[in-house]
């Protein structure tokens, strides 16, 4: 049998080096490339935890902060003015209003001993005001508590009893309610401090 030359066997060995040559160059590559991909995912699912890390802890914040603060939040409702007299166009939705339709015109500052307009009242709200109001069959001493707790201010306080009231004694402030049983100074003092002068629409 006839030994191939010497050249062509040569020549068949530096094929298979060039060969080896680009498939080595090609597994660098597709190492490169899977490196890359590797890194891009990962830089992904940091970007989705630490956005994840954000969220949660602006709810756990907003959670806080709504917790510090006193009384309940109540969906605001329309701010339309409306005439005395004229039909409410929807439901109010708390007891007493914090928001909503109302009249144009308000209700002086100060202590009542009678019941007022819930429509007028809402206007004082919305000027930053807040609303004290008890049910007419509490004990006159709770009533006198009120009055000289209510007397401390002299303006943006509206003190008045109210038959309609589910509760003996109601905080009310633009979009903030707070109901309770019975007197409590520190309670309606820090129900004040966050919410006077608070309405959308301020009137010094």
């Amino acid at each position: 049998m006839e030994e191939q030359p010497q050249e062509s066997q040569t020549e068949l060995s530096k094929k298979d080096r060039r060969e080896l040559r680009r498939q080595e160059e090609e597994n660098i590559r597709a190492g490169f490339e899977t490196s890359r991909k590797r890194k891009k995912l990962l830089k992904w699912i940091v970007s989705v935890l630490i956005l994840a890390a954000l969220v949660w802890g602006a709810y756990l914040w907003a959670k806080k902060s709504e917790a510090d603060k006193p009384g309940e939040a109540v969906p605001i409702q329309p701010a339309e003015h409306i005439q005395p007299g004229q039909p409410i166009p929807g439901i109010y939705l708390s007891n007493p209003p914090v928001s909503g339709w109302h009249y144009g015109q308000t209700t002086e500052w100060g202590s009542y001993n009678e019941e007022l307009i819930d429509q007028n009242v809402i206007h004082n709200l919305e000027h930053g005001g807040i609303w004290i109001t008890y049910r007419p069959d509490v004990p006159s001493e709770l009533v006198d508590n009120l009055k000289r707790l209510a007397g401390e201010y002299k303006r943006k306080i509206v003190l008045s009893p109210r038959s309609a009231n589910d509760s003996p004694i109601a905080l009310a402030a633009w979009g903030r309610l707070d109901k309770f049983d019975y007197f409590d100074a520190a309670r309606i003092k820090k129900f004040i401090k966050a919410y006077k002068d608070k309405g959308p629409e301020f009137v010094p």
